[in-house]
């Protein structure tokens, strides 16, 4: 395993090297770059120390005392000549090991660049000068602890609920979602609504995509029209109007009577 060896800051003949390793054992070469890590590892710290028995450790960085503070407190600050104050860290054989678990740091940690301080010394990073020591540069991420959803649908527009829940319109992303199962329904006036199960993983987005499918044309049936016959008056009730009858025999009788009179009075 190749071991970065770190410039001392002063004497040669005080020898101290950092070798830092992440939780999934994987080492990483000494670099000009900082290492990254999320808040919430474990970071392996180790090196070897000649001709001291103790190393101590602090930690500068956002919102953490100027000098430094202690790798277990961000509010305790390093005091130079009391080493109670610093993360002490035995040595044997020449070889020291330290795991920062940065999740569990009383105070908490921001997010930010932090640097590790190794001495031989209870010194301060004020008081540093003329002391051997290493340090190491730390990128510490805010931990991702959600996940998303990307929702689209053909056609588009449909509605979308999550666990029932109403979130929108299609497409959709619904972000800042615990880790777990979820059940998306997705529904658009004229389709069939269609739904599912969504797994979703811290800092990752899941995809649920549809294509809905149109309802079924219902089929209609022509029943034809029956004639309306209308009613006649006798089935309505309604009596008819009685015929007028002209008499026959007197309209034949008058006729001669006519004929008599006119003969009487114009002889």
């Amino acid at each position: 395993m190749y071991v970065p060896h770190f410039p001392l800051k002063a004497s040669p003949h005080v020898f101290i090297a950092a070798l830092l390793i992440f939780t999934a054992c994987i080492a990483v070469p000494c670099a000009a770059a900082p290492r990254v890590a999320m808040i919430g590892d474990s970071i392996n710290l180790n090196g070897s120390v000649m001709l001291v028995d103790t190393v101590y450790l602090f930690v500068t960085g956002p919102g953490m005392p100027p000098g430094g503070a202690r790798m277990d407190n961000s509010n305790a600050a390093v005091v130079t000549g009391d080493p109670m104050t610093f993360t002490q860290v035995p040595v044997v054989n020449d070889r020291w090991e330290y795991i920062w678990n940065t999740g569990r740091v009383s105070g908490g940690l921001a997010p930010g660049l932090c640097t590790v301080y190794v001495s031989t010394e209870p010194v301060s990073a004020r008081d540093l000068s003329g002391v051997k020591y290493a340090d190491i540069e730390i990128m510490l991420e805010k931990a991702v602890t959600t996940g998303s959803i990307d929702v689209t649908t053909e056609p588009s527009d449909a509605q979308v609920s999550l666990d029932g829940k109403f979130m929108g319109f299609s497409p959709l992303t619904i972000p800042g979602l615990s880790p777990g199962a979820y059940d998306v329904s997705v529904a658009l006036d004229g389709y069939i609504p269609q739904n599912g199960p969504v797994d979703v993983v811290a800092g990752k987005t899941a995809l649920f995509s549809k294509t809905l499918q149109p309802n079924a044309t219902p089929v209609t049936t022509t029943v034809p029209a029956t004639p309306v016959t209308p009613a006649s008056p006798s089935q309505t009730g309604t009596p008819l109007p009685a015929p007028t009858e002209i008499p026959v025999s007197w309209g034949l009788a008058g006729i001669p009577f006519a004929f008599w009179i006119s003969r009487k009075y114009w002889k």
